[in-house]
């Protein structure tokens, strides 16, 4: 005899839930589906990112009011890596020693709501705030990598401004709309509806509708990219990649086999491809960030005079 699935009776009675608050509130249960799909959940920390953070030169900044924990390895220019949905900056652990090899710092920090981070509630557009308050108390960075829904993040920072030589984003979605409207179908939402509380969730959280699909933003990317994605990811669809790739005027499209949405961050060629993409970058007037002297992490981050050229 199959056992009940408690995931079942849990969707059930938010349906419930949610059908009832519509009849009471279209606008409460449109903001309840938003506190939902915003509200991240914090998994336990696997032992390589463990590892990789205790070797890391830990650091904090504030973005939005929230206290934002980061990392840092090696020495030179600094690469950004930006983590996905429910992930953490460690996830990059495998980059690292790679890209210190090729004379680089990595730099990664937990997004609001994620990791060590403060927060509940995160998206896009708190993502690429958080961007900008780092580059802002650090200083400018050589190139970025990005997976997932850290790629719609650095997408929306690049939209408002921020410079970059070249970006790598690994498996990037293309719009919202699909994701959210998953959500919505599960809580009961007819699809009829989901056009109009799309635009509300995206409003209340600080990006515009126009703004929020990458493959629109794209064709204005000055910087090089790089677009890696495997033909069968089952959360974001290839063609997500490929879409955004051929609407980047000085973008590389990489496809990938077998290797899912998560297992890409841990393959050398990916790596590997990525690593040589962003040594190919003109190194742009950045102060690297290294050992425990005049250049160290701590010294980097408050000497504002010399970082701004003083």
């Amino acid at each position: 005899m199959p056992r009940p699935n408690p995931n079942a009776k849990r969707i059930q009675a938010l349906r419930l839930c949610f059908k009832a608050l519509r009849t009471l509130s279209p606008d409460l249960a449109r903001r309840g589906a938003e506190r939902l799909f915003s509200t991240p959940r914090r998994h336990e920390e696997p032992e390589p990112e463990r590892a990789a953070r205790q070797q890391g030169r830990p650091f904090h900044f504030m973005s939005r009011g929230l206290r934002l924990k980061g990392y840092a390895w090696g020495e030179g220019p600094a690469v950004l890596c930006l983590h996905g949905w429910e992930g953490r900056g460690a996830q990059f652990h495998a980059f690292v020693e790679p890209l210190a090899r090729a004379g680089f710092t990595t730099i990664a920090f937990d997004q609001p709501g994620h990791g060590g981070s403060q927060g509940r509630m995160s998206g896009p557009s708190d993502w690429a705030q958080a961007i900008q308050d780092l580059v802002a108390t650090l200083g400018p960075i050589h190139g970025l990598v990005a997976h997932s829904l850290g790629s719609v993040g650095a997408a929306v920072a690049m939209d408002r401004g921020l410079q970059v030589a070249g970006a790598v984003l690994v498996a990037p979605p293309a719009r919202p709309d699909p994701y959210y409207s998953q959500v919505l179908s599960l809580l009961g939402f007819p699809e009829r509806d989901h056009p109009a509380a799309l635009r509300a969730y995206l409003q209340r959280r600080g990006l515009p509708p126009e703004r929020s699909h990458v493959n629109l933003l794209a064709p204005s990317f000055t910087a090089a990219g790089l677009l890696i994605h495997d033909r069968g990811d089952r959360e974001v669809p290839w063609n997500d990649g490929a879409t955004i790739a051929s609407a980047w005027p000085a973008a590389t499209f990489l496809t990938t086999e077998g290797l899912g949405h998560h297992r890409i961050l841990r393959d050398a060629a990916v790596i590997e491809a990525a690593v040589a993409f962003l040594q190919q970058l003109p190194i742009t007037r950045t102060l690297p960030i290294h050992g425990n002297g005049a250049r160290s992490l701590d010294w980097h981050l408050f000497q504002r005079d010399l970082r701004m050229g003083a």
